[in-house]
C-alpha cells in the first residue's frame, strides 16, 4: 500500500513495543495480512486501548511510514463480549485467531476467509458447545489455507481405514496405515472414529451444535496445527491441557 488506506480488520495478535505501543497482526478483508503499529495504545485513555485487543473487528485507516505501517484512525465494528466475559470461550477464541496468525499468508487478500474467521467467533460466543465449533473451525483454516491433511485414506497407499486405531503423522500429511507408519517418526494413533469424523467435519457448511469425540478430534487436530505453524501456539494448548484436567 503506497497511500494511507481505511480496511475492514480483525486483530489476531498483538505484541507490545516501546514503552506504549502495540505491534498488531491483522487479517482485512481488502489486503489479507498486515502488521500495523498502534502507537500509545496502552496508554491509560488511549482510544486505540480496546480496538488492539485480539478479536477486535474495526475499520482501521492504516498510514505507510518509512519502516512500519501505523493504524491512525479506528471504527469499532465488533468485540464479541460474550467471549471475553467467559474464560473458555475466550481461550477458544484466542487459540484460533493464533492459528490463523500462524497460518495465513502475507499480503494476500482472501474475503471468504476474513467471512469465516469472524463467522467462527460469532459461533464460538453464541454456541452452546464451543468445542465443537473450535474444532470445525480449526479444519476449515487448514483447508483454507492449504494444510488440511488426508484424514480418510493412507497419504502413502491410498488405501481406506481399515484399522480400529490408525496413525495420523504431520510430516507424511495425513493418515498412515500401519505398513506405513514406521517411516515417521511424529507418527501417533488416532481412533479410526475420529479420522473418519474430521474427514466429515470439512464438508460442512457450518459448524455442528454437537460433534461425538470433539475433545479426541482436537488432541488429534493439535500436533497437525503445531507442525503447520512451527510455533508453540499458547492458547490452543491450553486448550488441550483444560480439556485433559479432570
Amino acid at each position: 500500500m503506497s497511500t494511507d488506506r481505511t480496511v475492514r480488520a480483525i486483530v489476531l495478535r498483538r505484541v507490545d513495543s516501546g514503552e506504549s505501543d502495540r505491534r498488531l497482526t491483522l487479517f482485512t478483508v481488502e489486503y489479507g495480512k498486515l502488521d500495523a503499529v498502534a502507537k500509545g495504545a496502552r496508554k491509560g485513555g488511549s482510544r486505540l486501548a480496546g480496538v488492539s485487543e485480539p478479536l477486535s473487528v474495526s475499520d482501521m485507516t492504516l498510514a505507510e511510514g518509512k519502516r512500519n505501517r501505523f493504524v491512525t484512525q479506528v471504527l469499532p465494528v465488533a468485540s464479541f463480549p460474550g467471549l471475553r466475559g467467559d474464560f473458555d470461550r475466550l481461550t477458544y477464541g484466542l487459540a484460533y485467531t493464533e492459528l490463523a496468525a500462524a497460518v495465513l499468508p502475507w499480503e494476500s487478500p482472501l474475503p471468504d476467509t476474513f467471512e469465516l474467521l469472524v463467522g467462527v467467533l460469532h459461533a464460538l460466543e453464541q454456541s452452546a458447545a464451543p468445542l465443537p465449533v473450535l474444532c470445525w473451525a480449526i479444519v476449515r483454516l487448514l483447508d483454507e489455507s492449504g494444510f488440511l491433511p488426508q484424514f480418510d485414506s493412507c497419504v502413502e497407499t491410498g488405501q481406506p481405514i481399515r484399522e480400529a486405531q490408525g496413525y495420523l503423522s504431520p510430516t507424511a500429511g495425513g493418515y498412515v496405515v500401519e505398513g506405513e507408519a514406521g517411516r515417521f517418526v511424529d507418527r501417533f494413533r488416532v481412533p479410526a472414529e475420529v479420522l473418519v469424523t474430521l474427514a466429515r467435519l470439512v464438508e460442512l457448511e457450518s459448524p455442528p451444535h454437537r460433534l461425538k469425540r470433539a475433545e479426541e478430534c482436537l488432541f488429534a487436530l493439535f500436533p497437525i496445527c503445531r507442525a503447520v505453524a512451527d510455533a508453540s501456539l499458547p492458547a490452543l494448548t491450553s486448550v488441550r491441557d483444560g480439556l485433559r484436567a479432570p
